[in-house]
């Protein structure tokens, strides 16, 4: 299979493009839209199957004006000049799975290509037409371009923001949202699911007047970090514990629904069935009172972050919360895991204190976040309310 990347002013011409070099015989394996010198591109990777048979050389036709369109090589066109294309590998698992995903993203691809030129921009206000816009250079994806816009025409409304609140929903991570519940938090190493759990348990301490507040490490392969959060839970006055197997883990549990407050460390990320694997293994299948946060940060790529979706998802998983917010530029990547995840966002963490820079997620303090690129930390907590 022969893979390239096109990139033009619109689907159109990227599509034009990919006639041109691969033929009809192309298929469309994904779409996204990119920002090239401050302008949004749509980019298109497309395949032939069958690289012998693909048509001679032709001059390239590119659209006057404003229109043209460039082709570029890779995910993002690093270091290589406009108009060149190269071929990419497809990454390959187990050759059942490849072959799956290869295939929906084929489907999603063609439903993408036709569906786009349906968007009939002059159904929405100048007002909602300059949002999309601007969702669009923010990195929000094709995918959930397409969801807003579908959804403010099927119900006429005025604003964007209606349309949004259906895709990125909120449930702000607070006892009364989340009664007599055990948190684990699921994430790549180094994302900041570790600082999360003790800030959740600080805060939880100042809260309770009674019960206990639990710190557990559940994961056996830490060396140097299961010292330093034993260390920093055993000077905030926290309970520490240890799981070795399935009946500590269900003693916890059990604590958390008499009114402990439980707050779960969990092995970071890794391959897929890894998870699940160790799922397994602490017999949690079917148990209740438990709630899983995926933890993510806007600085990965949607690729990384998809393959975290897949890698996390598990029977308890519950909620995203989004780290490391005052490092990123933009926060498309908020909408596009709430779309692709049917998740509501129940945090969003910035900063490296652990007193602060932690706040329960609201419709509001996305949309700041979203539209002004104000953190929680830069406004009174009075206007972050949902």
């Amino acid at each position: 299979m022969r893979v390239k990347t096109f990139r033009g002013e619109n689907m159109a011409a990227a599509l034009t493009l990919i006639r041109q070099e691969l033929g009809k015989d192309a298929v469309i394996l994904g779409t996204q839209t990119v920002r090239e010198d401050g302008r949004a591109m749509c980019e298109v990777m497309a395949a032939l199957e069958h690289p012998g048979q693909m048509p001679a050389s032709r001059p390239t036709v590119r659209p006057a004006g404003n229109n043209a369109a460039s082709v570029k090589a890779g995910n993002g066109g690093n270091g290589t000049s406009p108009g060149t294309a190269r071929s990419t590998a497809v990454p390959t698992g187990k050759p059942e799975q490849a072959d799956w995903n290869r295939e929906w993203c084929e489907i999603k691809g063609h439903l993408l290509a036709l569906m786009r030129p349906r968007m009939d921009l002059a159904a929405l206000s100048p007002r909602q037409r300059l949002a999309l816009e601007y969702l669009e250079r923010e990195g929000v994806d094709e995918a959930s371009v397409l969801a807003i816009y579908r959804s403010i025409v099927e119900r006429g409304e005025e604003t964007v923001i209606p349309a949004l609140s259906r895709i990125v929903a909120v449930k702000p991570l607070t006892p009364a949202a989340w009664p007599n519940t055990a948190h684990m938090f699921l994430g790549p190493s180094g994302v900041g699911k570790t600082t999360i759990l003790l800030r959740l348990a600080l805060e939880a301490k100042r809260r309770l007047s009674g019960g206990r507040v639990v710190v557990v490490n559940a994961d056996a392969g830490r060396g140097k970090g299961r010292l330093m959060l034993r260390h920093y839970t055993e000077l905030s006055g926290l309970t520490y514990a240890e799981i070795d197997g399935p009946e500590d883990f269900a003693r916890i549990l059990d604590g958390a629904a008499a009114g402990d407050a439980v707050f779960v460390d969990t092995p970071s990320l890794g391959r897929e069935g890894t998870l699940s694997a160790w799922h397994t293994e602490m017999g949690l299948a079917g148990r209740t009172g438990l709630a899983a946060h995926l933890v993510l940060s806007p600085l990965y790529s949607n690729i990384q972050a998809d393959h975290y979706l897949r890698v996390g998802r598990c029977e308890h998983l519950a909620s995203l919360i989004w780290t490391k917010l005052d490092e990123a530029c933009n926060y498309g990547s908020l909408v596009n895991m709430a779309h692709a995840s049917s998740l509501p966002i129940s945090a969003l963490t910035y900063g490296p204190d652990l007193t602060g820079g932690m706040a329960a997620a609201s419709g509001k303090a996305v949309w700041k976040l979203l539209f002004k690129h104000q953190l929680p930390g830069d406004y009174p907590d009075a206007d972050a309310g949902a």
